[in-house]
């Protein structure tokens, strides 16, 4: 019983500590949807050549950090 305790708290912890990332995340979503039309990123990103393929690695390097 104890373990399943500490595994619920230490999922809390990280909860806690992650929250304000993904809140951010969040928010540069918004903006993004906002400011970028969905034309102007299929442009760029939904032709599937190698190009937007690089295009697309390259904007989804920073998202885990």
């Amino acid at each position: 019983m104890h373990l399943i305790f500490e595994i619920i708290l230490q999922s809390w912890n990280m909860l806690l500590a992650a929250g304000i990332y993904v809140l951010l995340g969040i928010f540069a979503a918004g903006l993004l949807k906002v400011f970028l039309s969905p034309a102007a990123v299929a442009r760029h990103l939904g032709r599937g050549r190698l190009s937007s393929i690089t295009k697309a690695a390259l904007f989804g390097i920073p998202l885990p950090l």
